[in-house]
């Protein structure tokens, strides 16, 4: 789901107000693989320069997280980025060491698997990567071309723009398991969290994360706990490599939506969406200006195209939410003046 503003209210006080971030000089990976009698370790070079090296010391399937701070003149080049494994160990099958790339993030530009190409020596290598590009050698190295202009060119940025919203920024996830009164869910057996990880390491999606619980306690009761166990899955994420422009935590009272099972019905969803849907127009400019006047806190309403309402802010404690909407409410009913984007 994409998240089209008709209208939005910023209520807020002054301090700062964290918008989407520059760019920065930087390569992220989001590795795993296999370990045997040590973690796999790998090279990253950009142009056969060495810009990143380490080990995946306990390889998960949502992957491990490294970033490297790189020259901005390495990523203006026209260098190649490439991968490769550099402890290669086996002693038959099921006792090798290998790597699994499962996304990246050069410069301005996000990789996934299947922007790498895989070589050894100078032949392509034929290898399924759903599950990430696998080097199982040291003389297999994973490729990914550079964009005209470089990693941070011109060409780059105007790449990324023109393409609109990637389309890692639809997806959504959904995590079960939660113990009544329990905020940190006991297991993600089928792994939708840390894919979802690996496709937002781009740092190019934000994110919004609503919990639920079931109608046992109380409507304060439940906000307080559902908020928590959306708190406890973004920590979950960012721990994995995510990376958001905006992430917003949704509270809700309990619920039966999805089953008869109170167990069904403690859960988080999680759902990506473009900050690109926001990024123009009157909403734009209600945004921009928040940003001059340094806010400290934010509330935003808004309607999107389905007519939904929208509600996010930067404090989740219901009784803080409603003394701003109270606040806001005595200013216009004293007959307070209500600018528009720019005023």
């Amino acid at each position: 789901m994409v998240l089209r503003f008709m209208s939005c209210v910023l209520v807020g006080t002054t301090g700062m107000l964290a918008m989407a971030p520059a760019l920065s000089a930087e390569v992220e990976l989001n590795l795993s693989g296999s370990a045997y009698e040590g973690g796999p370790a790998f090279e990253a070079a950009i142009g056969g320069q060495v810009v990143g090296t380490g080990t995946v010391e306990n390889p998960v399937p949502e992957g491990t997280s490294f970033r490297f701070e790189v020259d901005d003149q390495v990523l203006a080049g026209a260098g190649d980025f490439t991968v490769r494994l550099t402890n290669d160990y086996s002693e038959g099958e099921g006792q090798d060491r290998n790597l699994s790339i499962l996304a990246a993030r050069v410069g301005a530009v996000g990789l996934t698997p299947e922007d790498f190409i895989l070589t050894s020596g100078s032949e392509p290598i034929e290898r399924d990567a759903g599950a990430g590009v696998q080097i199982w050698s040291g003389d297999e190295t994973a490729v990914a071309n550079a964009p005209e202009g470089g990693w941070i060119g011109a060409g780059a940025a105007s790449d990324r723009e023109g393409q609109g919203a990637p389309a890692a920024c639809t997806a959504g996830a959904e995590v079960t398991g939660f113990a009544r009164n329990e905020f940190v869910p006991e297991t993600d057996p089928s792994g939708n969290l840390g894919n979802l990880a690996s496709q937002a390491i781009s740092g190019a999606c934000s994110v919004t994360i609503t919990g639920y619980a079931d109608e046992t306690g109380s409507d304060v009761t439940n906000r307080r706990i559902t908020a928590a166990r959306a708190g406890a899955v973004l920590d979950q994420l960012l721990e994995s490599g995510a990376d958001f422009p905006a992430a917003n935590i949704v509270p809700t009272e309990g619920t039966t939506e999805f089953g008869a099972d109170p167990a069904a019905n403690r859960r988080v969803n999680v759902q990506l969406w473009s900050p690109q849907a926001i990024s123009s127009g009157p909403v734009a400019g209600l945004l921009g200006d928040g940003q001059d006047a340094g806010l400290e806190q934010a509330l935003i309403l808004g309607w999107q195209s389905n007519g939904e309402l929208y509600i996010r802010s930067s404090n989740t404690d219901p009784k803080e939410v409603l003394w701003l909407l109270e606040q806001a409410k005595a200013k216009v009913l004293a007959g307070e003046p209500i600018q528009g984007p720019g005023e």
